[in-house]
């Protein structure tokens, strides 16, 4: 079960020095470029023009600022903007020549005519990336300065203990520096299938508060991982693994493309391939989840006040996310409960359909009947008070879901069947041309 750390637990470990992202500067340690490329997609988080006082703020641009910043320098940065209708393309424009100039860090700049979600927007980047591991990342996500180092040092580390090892999932602080709640391994490292909402990646391993023996590196101070089973869309991963199980999905038809995380966990899984969390706060972000209206403000340190000498602040830009617009993948609570629940049916479905109908009597009892806060846990001041609209969202999420599995197997069911008759086709071309040089020989032969 989740646990909410005592005042107490956090003074006596988060304030212990190893865990400051800017621990590492006072290591010898080595700032060569790493062979990583950022691909952040993003849709309509540059709100503020050139003449608004708010301009550094725009999400992306401090997204890309903290990039900029790593001790580490990373290859390039690609960022697909999802048919933006706002300052992205000027944002993105006016920090290329920086970031070539200063760090020798490429942007690429990909839009899309019309909007295609986030999920194929990633794939879009990662087929344009040169990097030999890809971070994928949001575009209000603020990673800390040594992440790049240490998530190459622990990707070398794991692909010589692993040789199934894939993707380094590392954490995203809602609002925060540090992890706000703890939770046992065994529920850090549950799979989707299992409780069917996800594992919370942006905890800590309850362990690990009293656990002496609890480095992968002990010099640096870095935490051992955690072997999990959902990557969500904070991660390292080996561009040839990536590509080689097709990338993300493009499956989702639904409003914020719910789902195609665990999705893609799934094909990466059944590949054979090894997922690990790292926890801690070094290799981490800080999430702003722009748009969602909670009234939090920043939690912990602001590190990044600290390195830029007060030019950009988590403290205003948690402000200004918790005033920012709906854009991006955020939608309101009926949306977001609808595709949860299309997601949740279709990923399982496609998996064991005997659980699938188990978990279709338990949606309804908790979401119709009981109205259970763990479905509107992303949007905390809203909650859907009327059962019949909740049971409207319910049924609708489970027909559509349906008609979507009927649709998607009528359509592979019509490529294999066109399949097997090209072969038919080309049988009976190759036997009529033996039959004619058969002919030919004969006439040739026979006089």
């Amino acid at each position: 079960m989740n646990m909410e750390l005592k005042e107490d637990d956090l003074m006596r470990e988060f304030r212990k020095n190893f865990y400051h992202p800017n621990y590492l500067s006072k290591m010898n340690i080595s700032t060569k470029q790493v062979d990583i490329s950022a691909i952040i997609p993003t849709y309509n988080r540059c709100p503020f023009n050139r003449d608004s006082k708010n301009y550094k703020y725009n999400p992306l641009y401090v997204c890309i600022k903290a990039l900029l910043l790593q001790k580490a320098p990373i290859k390039e940065i690609v960022i697909v903007d999802d048919a933006s209708t706002d300052n992205t393309e000027g944002v993105v424009k006016d920090l290329k020549k920086e970031a070539y100039s200063t760090r020798g860090v490429d942007i690429i700049f990909i839009k899309n005519k019309e909007r295609k979600g986030s999920s194929i927007s990633r794939n879009i980047g990662a087929k344009q990336a040169k990097g030999k591991y890809l971070f994928f990342l949001d575009d209000d996500c603020i990673p800390t300065p040594y992440l790049s180092y240490i998530s190459v040092l622990v990707m070398k580390k794991l692909e010589g203990i692993d040789k199934h090892f894939a993707a380094l999932v590392l954490p995203a602080y809602n609002r925060s520096t540090y992890p706000v709640v703890a939770v046992s391994i065994e529920e850090l490292s549950s799979t989707f299938l299992k409780n069917h909402l996800g594992a919370n990646l942006k905890a800590f391993p309850i362990e690990y508060l009293k656990l002496k023996d609890k480095f992968l590196n002990k010099s640096l101070k870095i935490l051992k991982p955690v072997q999990v089973y959902q990557t969500w869309g904070h991660f390292v991963i080996d561009r040839k693994k990536y590509l080689d199980v097709g990338g993300f999905p493009d499956f989702a038809t639904w409003p914020n493309k719910a789902g195609e995380e665990q999705e893609f966990a799934c094909r990466l899984i059944e590949n054979s391939y090894s997922l690990y969390y790292l926890p801690g706060t070094k290799a981490a972000s800080y999430h702003g989840l722009y748009g969602a209206k909670t009234g939090e403000s920043l939690k912990g340190d602001d590190w990044l006040a600290e390195i830029t000498n007060e030019k950009l602040s988590l403290t205003k830009f948690s402000k200004i996310c918790d005033e920012g617009i709906r854009s991006g993948n955020r939608v309101n609570v009926e949306e977001f409960c609808y595709s949860r629940i299309i997601a949740i049916f279709c990923i399982v479905y496609k998996r064991n359909i005997k659980e699938a109908i188990n978990w279709t009597k338990k949606s309804y009892q908790e979401f119709v009947e009981n109205a259970e806060k763990k479905w509107f846990i992303m949007y905390p001041k809203d909650k859907i008070i009327s059962r019949k609209r909740r049971e409207k969202i319910w049924h609708n999420a489970l027909e559509d879901g349906l008609n979507l599995l009927i649709n998607t197997e009528r359509d592979r069911v019509d490529k294999l069947s066109r399949l097997i008759n090209s072969f038919k086709v080309r049988g009976r071309i190759e036997e009529e041309r033996e039959s004619r040089i058969k002919q030919i020989l004969d006439m040739i032969y026979g006089e």
